[in-house]
């Protein structure tokens, strides 16, 4: 009689799952940044420092855009190892507070965050702790007009608000919270008028990126500037807000480090420029330098996304 899986299940969980690399062609979230110093990347593009680089599908730019549809804050304890940074401590920040990390109190309960920075900052283990913004949308020219890959499918990017980066994303966020707009939603209510502006009114506009610098203890610094461009009609914001539903679960998916903490080496630092670890995407890279994009009509209506198969 040959041996039953069902009489060892007991044993499920204890081993290990190796887990191949993921491309940067083939991640689903790509990430955008700016490069630090001029390098050849892995299809042998050299990356200009201070240029703009959306990993895995176009290199060198001024400029970029996106359609924002997902916003994310999350706590970060991050500490230099002898490879590199390691993420010593995460929280996703999951619904309300309290919110809880991925490490334990010397009870072994589990650790609760402080509120705010001020709170951490009297937390000897917490006080290290930092927040960072993650911004993940659909890659557009500057009239909303999605850049699809070579598979004709939409291309979703990403920046990481951290460190120096993270006051520029946040102030952009807190601007466009404040916008009053014509309500999508109706009838209007407190409710509708809530969610609209922390929700909706980031993903009614093209997000445009560009390189700026900021002073620091250690000299200026590079930056993201963000600015509010191209409107999108409501019919299409609609459409938005159903990508961003059909795209939550891999978002959780990759940037719920909690699930897993990971660490980054330093060679995958100098790679990812942000620190960003692997994250998921079905675009095919150009193999030479960027053509120059023609510039968009004046005025042009952002592209019908019912055009599209997200």
């Amino acid at each position: 009689m040959s041996p039953s899986i069902d009489d060892y299940t007991d044993i499920e969980g204890g081993g290990v799952v190796n887990k191949e690399p993921v491309k940067p062609e083939d991640e689903f979230f790509h990430s955008v940044y700016i490069a630090g110093q001029s390098r050849v990347n892995h299809i042998n593009i050299t990356e200009e420092a201070k240029k703009i680089q959306v990993r895995g599908v176009e290199y060198n730019l001024t400029e970029a855009n996106m359609i924002i549809i997902h916003v994310k804050e999350i706590l970060a304890k991050v500490k230099q190892g002898p490879r590199g940074e390691i993420t010593e401590c995460f929280s996703y920040k999951d619904g309300d507070a309290p919110w809880f990390g991925t490490t334990k109190t010397a009870d072994e309960g589990q650790r609760q965050c402080p509120i705010n920075s001020s709170e951490r900052a009297v937390v000897e283990f917490c006080k290290e702790c930092r927040s960072q913004i993650l911004v993940a949308g659909i890659y557009c020219d500057a009239a909303g007009k999605p850049i699809l890959s070579e598979k004709k499918t939409p291309i979703f990017v990403f920046i990481r608000g951290k460190g120096m980066k993270y006051s520029n994303v946040s102030d952009y966020l807190g601007d466009m919270y404040k916008k009053d707009l014509t309500p999508i939603f109706t009838p209007v209510t407190e409710r509708t008028t809530k969610f609209e502006k922390a929700n909706v009114n980031n993903k009614r506009f093209v997000t445009k990126l560009t390189v700026g610098e900021a002073p620091s203890s250690f000299g200026m610094k590079d930056v993201f500037i963000l600015t509010s461009g191209q409107q999108i009609p409501d019919e299409n914001v609609i459409e938005i807000l159903k990508v961003s539903q059909k795209t939550k679960e891999k978002f959780i998916e990759k940037f719920n480090w909690s699930k897993g903490v990971r660490s980054t080496s330093t060679e995958q630092n100098q790679q990812q420029a942000e620190g960003v670890l692997n994250m998921g995407g079905a675009s095919s890279p150009p193999e030479t330098e960027n053509p120059p994009k023609p510039e968009p009509e004046p005025n042009s209506k952002p592209f019908s996304f019912d055009d599209v198969a997200f």
